[in-house]
C-alpha cells in the first residue's frame, strides 16, 4: 500500500469539491406549483365529512412498587 503525501491528498479533495459542485450545478430548478383554481359556486369543503380527531393526552406518573425483596421504580399510566 502507498502512502499518500500531502499535495496528493489536496489533489483528492479539490477534485471531490469540482465533482460535486458540477454536479450541484446540473440539479434542475425545482418546479414551482401550479395555481390552485377553485370555482366560487361551490363551497371549498371536501366532499366526504371528515370528523375532527380527538386527542387524549396521557399523562405518566412514576409508580413504585416491590418485587422479591426489591423496590422497582417504573413510568406507568396514570
Amino acid at each position: 500500500m502507498t502512502a499518500i503525501d500531502r499535495r496528493e491528498m489536496l489533489r483528492i479533495l479539490a477534485g471531490g469539491a469540482a465533482v460535486a459542485t458540477a454536479g450541484l450545478a446540473l440539479i434542475p430548478v425545482a418546479a414551482e406549483a401550479a395555481p390552485l383554481l377553485v370555482s366560487k359556486s361551490h363551497p371549498a369543503t371536501p366532499e366526504v365529512p371528515v370528523e375532527e380527531a380527538v386527542w387524549v393526552r396521557r399523562r405518566r406518573c412514576r409508580v413504585c412498587w416491590w418485587r422479591h425483596g426489591r423496590r422497582i421504580c417504573r413510568w406507568r399510566r396514570c
